[in-house]
């Protein structure tokens, strides 16, 4: 069933009351699996990505090698000019600094640039790492470009975003500081999908909406409309049971649309228990994009996880999770953890449910 194309189908069978009951798991801790961050990048690197990034997109191959060479130039040249007067010992702008890692932080009492900025900016940069689709463009200021590079996001994937959002359009996601135009931001970028640090030094990661504001926020509600109207289904499937505190959230519409196409297919093969919904985006909105399910008791066991997990990952996209595995708790029961990556499509269940 790829792309789960039955899904409208397998929503409407159930016509029993689902099994829900009153005592909640939580969802399981799974530990990130994060890439090993490669020393911070010097100002001159990260002038010099910016540069390429530049030409990467903007002039052919035989040209841009020539243009990288007088960029490299003209970079060393400028850079020894800003040493020479001075302008690296407090001068440089705020939101064009480098980015420094955790372990720079601790180990320089003196730090160009203070450390809740440093630390907000590595938390970002970390999560966007691990949350965000691998395939997204990201948009992102000088400082938190060369935090991402050196977490192992490919230059090809960082959009420099100028002082007016230049280049937003061609983005999925954006990075902000408060001290970007907030009215643009809100223009091109209404969805909050994480944020980190707070005050001056708040870094805040958007889904960026190309239609606008208006558009977007008419997609959202009926998105909302439709993820009620799906769980309302599921907790009607006879093959799925929930906890009181998952059935909640189901009614509230607080979970993704793909996690709720993924449940009700998976339904048509396995009968299982959810053990908890889990959200992973912090200081935004509840979308619950991860969940762990566990065999109910049918016989299969792990080997019935087994099928369902290669099940999942069979699909394609946008029905294919970013992190699907079997793990076991501290309880020792084997369940089966689904993850999908950030940002949440809208409108994948209206035409049904719409």
């Amino acid at each position: 069933m790829c792309g789960w194309l039955a899904f409208a189908r397998v929503l409407s069978q159930g016509e029993g009351v689902a099994d829900v009951t009153a005592e909640n798991h939580r969802p399981v801790a799974r530990v990130p699996v994060m890439r090993p961050v490669r020393p911070e990048p010097s100002w001159g690197r990260v002038l010099l990505t910016t540069v390429e990034l530049w030409a990467s997109r903007h002039l052919r191959l035989g040209v841009k090698k020539l243009v990288l060479i007088a960029a490299a130039a003209v970079a060393a040249i400028v850079l020894a000019a800003l040493q020479f007067a001075g302008a690296f010992a407090g001068a440089m702008p705020q939101a064009v600094r480098p980015a420094v890692s955790e372990r720079d932080v601790s180990a320089r009492s003196v730090s160009a640039q203070p450390a809740p900025a440093a630390k907000a900016r590595f938390e970002a940069a970390a999560w966007i790492t691990g949350q965000v689709s691998g395939t997204a463009i990201i948009g992102c200021y000088p400082a938190m470009c060369a935090a991402l590079h050196a977490q192992g996001v490919d230059a090809s994937r960082l959009v420099p975003l100028g002082p007016k959002l230049t280049g937003v359009l061609g983005t999925v996601v954006i990075a902000t500081l408060p001290s970007a135009d907030q009215s643009l931001v809100d223009q091109y970028a209404p969805a909050l999908i994480a944020s980190f640090g707070s005050g001056d030094f708040r870094i805040e990661i958007r889904a960026v909406a190309p239609g606008g504001t208006a558009a977007y926020q008419s997609a959202l509600r009926a998105d909302l409309s439709a993820r009620k109207s799906a769980g309302a289904q599921l907790l009607r499937n006879p093959r799925i049971r929930f906890s009181a505190l998952d059935a909640a959230r189901l009614r509230e519409g607080e979970v993704d649309p793909r996690l709720l196409a993924t449940l009700a297919a998976l339904s048509t093969q396995f009968a299982f228990r959810v053990t908890g919904f889990g959200d992973s985006s912090p200081g935004a909105p509840l979308l619950y994009r991860e969940v762990t399910v566990a065999s109910d008791g049918d016989g299969n066991g792990t080997a019935g996880l087994a099928a369902a997990l290669a099940m999942v990952n069979a699909q394609e996209s946008p029905y294919l999770p970013a992190h699907s595995a079997i793990v076991r708790p501290g309880t020792g029961q084997a369940v089966l953890l689904i993850e999908f990556a950030e940002p949440s499509p809208l409108g994948l269940l209206t035409t049904v449910f719409g």
